[in-house]
């Protein structure tokens, strides 16, 4: 006689998701930081550090898929650098960091957002923060001082900024970016038309904000982003005479940002630090120099997310950053390559489906613009994945169809792949210099 065993209890902590909720809440829009002082309560951290809580005692199952396993790999590797560099103290602080802002949303985003509601909840709250910061953005443009309602200033007299790490006007470029898709999700899906117009209006001021950052890394980001929006719609042929035809148009909007050119200073300033982070990477190519540790080598940053983690974390650290992105974009692109026609009357995975195609578009504008800003570390990207996460398991546990890509040959070509892309990274930049 068989035996039968109990089936794990299950249980949703919806007590954790409201607590994270809130923390997304605290860490995009910052309302704790609209009015100036000078030693802010770290609300957002705190109600992370809730969430967590009630993620352990009360979720179950626990989700902790590879990308999980890569970035623990990472957050072990930051102190094991720091040691191999003398410098223990700074690579544990450097550790402490990257599970705040790394690993432990990552871990909530991909467990605790476990059904379709919760995740358009999540994307609301993007949604209000980039309304938010629009209109901060906008107000700043135009005021005659260039001081927005919270008291930040215009960065370098013309571009906007917001509270926090948003204060960079690059960081707001990217957020903007990788929310235009989300956006866009969020109008096709709803049923209201109302709100499907308010969504489209905010997904097209969007665009004007990505201008308003006056970030060339953010503009180059944005085309890549256009491009492989155009390139999925129409294929290769129709998509290769449209970008010819839109090449007078890109050009005309280039020429309207900061000047793109190799002989300009700030552009010599990024080839001089890649070429730094080459020189970095040449002395400490397996463990790198360290985290936080390239701006020590180097007078300016590295302006260039691929080179940063090279040089601070060496080949190690590389190949693992580069597998917990890779593995997500092969998530993505299982999701919605499946047969739509076979599940048309199931609105809920049609959904699904349509929110893996924008989150994919949204981790190809990231990938882009991180070749010349230096955001390795920025929590939406572990934010973004943790939602990729949550919704390739949702996805997975209810269709069959879906092949999964955690299998120990595709780790391991993965690993291999990483390999291959820092060896023609370091190429690219050694043609570059």
């Amino acid at each position: 006689m068989t035996r039968e065993f109990p089936k794990a209890e299950e249980n949703n902590a919806n007590v954790g998701f409201f607590f994270l909720l809130l923390y997304s809440v605290a860490l995009f829009i910052r309302p704790q930081e609209w009015s100036y002082t000078p030693d802010p309560f770290p609300f957002a951290r705190v109600l992370l550090i809730i969430s967590f809580i009630c993620y352990l005692v009360l979720q179950r199952p626990k989700i902790w898929g590879f990308q999980g396993w890569f970035l623990l790999g990472l957050l072990l590797l930051i102190p094991l650098s720091g040691l191999r560099n003398g410098w223990l103290g700074g690579g544990i602080t450097q550790a402490q960091d990257f599970f705040i802002y790394g690993l432990l949303p990552f871990l909530l985003f991909s467990g605790l957002v476990n059904t379709q509601k919760k995740q358009h909840y999540i994307i609301m709250v993007f949604a209000l923060a980039c309304i938010i910061m629009l209109h901060h953005g906008i107000l700043q443009k135009f005021s005659p001082n260039g001081i927005g309602w919270t008291g930040e200033a215009l960065s370098q007299g013309t571009r906007i900024t917001f509270v926090g790490f948003f204060n960079d006007p690059n960081d707001l470029a990217m957020f903007f970016i990788m929310n235009i898709p989300l956006m866009f999700y969020m109008r096709i899906i709803s049923q209201n038309n109302l709100i499907r117009l308010v969504y489209l209006i905010l997904t097209y001021t969007l665009f004007y904000g990505v201008f308003l950052t006056n970030s060339r890394g953010g503009l180059v980001g944005l085309m890549s982003l256009m491009f492989t929006y155009i390139y999925f719609k129409y294929g290769k042929i129709k998509s290769f005479f449209i970008a010819l035809v839109a090449a007078p148009v890109a050009y005309l909007a280039m020429t309207m940002f900061r000047t793109i050119d190799s002989d300009e200073e700030s552009a010599y300033g990024r080839i001089e630090a890649w070429y730094e982070g080459i020189q970095m990477f040449k002395y400490r190519p397996l463990f790198g120099v360290g985290k936080g540790e390239f701006i020590e080598h180097h007078k300016r940053t590295a302006h260039n997310s691929y080179v940063l983690i090279m040089a601070e974390l060496g080949t190690i650290g590389y190949v693992l950053w580069f597998m917990t992105i890779a593995l997500t974009l092969f998530m993505l692109i299982r999701i919605f390559n499946l047969d739509r026609n076979k599940y048309k009357h199931n609105t809920q995975l049609q959904n699904d489906i349509t929110f893996a195609k924008c989150l994919f578009f949204s981790f190809i504008g990231f990938l882009t613009t991180a070749f010349f800003l230096t955001r390795t570390y920025v929590v939406f990207l572990y934010v973004f994945i943790g939602l990729a996460c949550a919704l390739y398991c949702r996805v997975l546990k209810d269709v069959p169809e879906v092949i999964d890509v955690t299998d120990s040959k595709n780790i391991m070509n993965l690993c291999f792949s990483g390999l291959i892309s820092l060896v023609g990274l370091y190429f690219i930049i050694i043609l570059l210099l």
